[in-house]
């Protein structure tokens, strides 16, 4: 039943607003590197953090990449739909860091 409504908490959240742009100029909301939310989206390569207001895809790099999940080291293979998430991400759109909840 948790898993339902993540789900669906997450689907809402990704007809919010649309994907953000990390490419785009200075000062926008897609130069931030921090961003919070829930993962809404995890492939082999990518990682989508998305919260009421925005949402942030990047690529995940295994050699730059550090994952905690509840404050604990993890691996990128531990990476699932969540209820909360933070990450740090380049301007180069590659996860720093990502921790998940």
């Amino acid at each position: 039943m948790k898993k339902l409504a993540l789900v669906v908490f997450a689907v809402t959240l990704l007809g919010a607003s649309p994907p953000v742009d990390i490419h785009a100029a200075a000062g926008d909301l897609a130069t931030e590197r921090r961003v919070h939310g829930v993962i809404t989206s995890i492939e082999p390569a990518t990682l989508t953090i998305a919260s009421a207001q925005h949402a942030v895809t990047g690529r995940i790099d295994p050699a730059r990449t550090k994952v905690t999940a509840n404050g604990r080291p993890a691996k990128l293979v531990d990476l699932k739909l969540t209820d909360h998430a933070r990450g740090e991400l380049c301007l180069d759109d590659v996860w720093l860091a990502i921790d998940t909840h």
